[in-house]
C-alpha cells in the first residue's frame, strides 16, 4: 500500500463501528452484484425496471482508469437536480471510480431515460451539498435512509452522517451511447422477449392441436 493509499484508507467514515468493519465485505459483494447483474441489466435496457422504493434508481457510470487508461464501469444510485446528476462514493475517498474521475473528470453516464457524456466534479459548496444530499437520499429509497439518514434531517446531522463521503456532480456536455445505440445490449432483451413470446405461441398451438386430436379420437 502506498503512502497515498494508506492515508485514504485511514479517513474515517460515518457508519459506526459495526458497519465500518463490514465495509470490505460489502465492497466485494457490491462488485460481484454490479459486474454480473446490475451492469448487464442496465446495458440491456432494463435499468428502469429495477427502480424501486427499496433501492432507488440505478445508473451506469463510465470512468477512465487512472493507471490502465481503460474504460471502467460501475452501477450507482443517483439523483437529478438542477440539470445535473449527483452520486456519492459510499466507500469514501478511496473508492476506485471516484479516484478515476479525480484524475480524468470526463465520464459517460447511462440513465433509465438516456445517456450522455459529462464532466464530473466533487461538490464542495455547503449549500449545494445540503440540497443535493437530500435529493440523493430521497432517490436512494430505503437504503439511503438506512445507510445515511432521513432526507429531512437537520443540517448538522446531515453533515455528520455524510462526513468524508464524496458527493459528485456530473454535468452533461455531450452524447454517449445508450442501450439502444450501436454497441448497446438492448437487442439481447428484445431477442429474449421475442423468443419467449414465440415459444409461448408455438407451445400454445401444439397444446391446442394435441387437445383437438384427443377429442377427435374420443369421438371416433
Amino acid at each position: 500500500m502506498t503512502g497515498s493509499d494508506a492515508s485514504l484508507a485511514s479517513i474515517p467514515l460515518p457508519y459506526g463501528p459495526f458497519l465500518t468493519r463490514t465495509l470490505p465485505t460489502l465492497s466485494r459483494m457490491f462488485r460481484v452484484v454490479n459486474r454480473f447483474y446490475v451492469i448487464p441489466a442496465i446495458k440491456a435496457g432494463l435499468g428502469p425496471f429495477h427502480a424501486t422504493p427499496l433501492t432507488g434508481a440505478w445508473m451506469l457510470l463510465r470512468t477512465t482508469g487512472r493507471r490502465s487508461g481503460r474504460s471502467r464501469e460501475v452501477a450507482l444510485g443517483y439523483a437529478i437536480l438542477d440539470g445535473a446528476v449527483y452520486c456519492s462514493a459510499g466507500f469514501g475517498p478511496r473508492t476506485q471510480w471516484y479516484r478515476n474521475l479525480l484524475a480524468d473528470p470526463r465520464v459517460e453516464v447511462i440513465l433509465g431515460g438516456g445517456a450522455f457524456a459529462g464532466i464530473a466534479e466533487p461538490v464542495t459548496d455547503p449549500a449545494e451539498l445540503d440540497r443535493a444530499w437530500r435529493a440523493l437520499i430521497r432517490s436512494l429509497g430505503v437504503l439511503g435512509r438506512t445507510f445515511v439518514c432521513g432526507p429531512d434531517a437537520s443540517p448538522a446531522e446531515l453533515a455528520t452522517k455524510t462526513a468524508n463521503i464524496p458527493l459528485v456532480r456530473i454535468r452533461p456536455v455531450g452524447i454517449a451511447a445508450g442501450p439502444a445505440d450501436p454497441g448497446g445490449w438492448l437487442w439481447v432483451t428484445v431477442s429474449v422477449v421475442g423468443l419467449a413470446w414465440l415459444a409461448g405461441r408455438l407451445g400454445g398451438r401444439r397444446a391446442g392441436s394435441k387437445a383437438r386430436r384427443v377429442r377427435s379420437s374420443r369421438e371416433t
